[in-house]
């Protein structure tokens, strides 16, 4: 009973951090930490269903990963997607999983690290 407490409160807290991240930025609209098997831990921003949102980049991860192994490079350290009208960047959380960032198309891959890295040490420490 004490662990799933202290889950509960890891969450609230995951969630917390990721608000804090989103308001960083008018252009950061979403983000999210996904376990390394795809589930979704905790989100912030509009998105109708995470569970399907986390799979999909469970599923970018695992594909960047072949591409990366095809060419003998070693393990990737984030993925950035830019479309004419967003983006999609994943963070690595260490071994425990992602953060996933969807921003405006304006807001360059740089200025969307700098503000994830602030946070991605204090949602590790999170998900010990």
């Amino acid at each position: 009973m004490a662990k799933s407490r202290v889950l509960m409160m890891s969450g609230s807290n995951l969630n917390e951090l990721l608000e804090k991240l989103c308001e960083s930025s008018d252009e950061l609209w979403l983000s999210m930490v996904v376990s390394t098997d795809g589930l979704v831990l905790a989100h912030h921003g509009n998105v109708r269903d995470p569970d399907r949102f986390g799979a999909y980049f469970a599923e970018l991860k695992v594909v960047c990963e072949k591409i990366i192994a095809q060419f003998d490079l070693e393990d990737i350290e984030e993925i950035y997607i830019r479309s004419k009208s967003g983006a999609v960047t994943l963070f690595p959380i260490f071994d425990k999983g992602y953060l996933a960032c969807l921003s405006s198309a304006s807001m360059n891959a740089g200025k969307v690290q700098i503000h994830a890295w602030q946070y991605i040490r204090k949602i590790h420490a999170l998900m010990l």
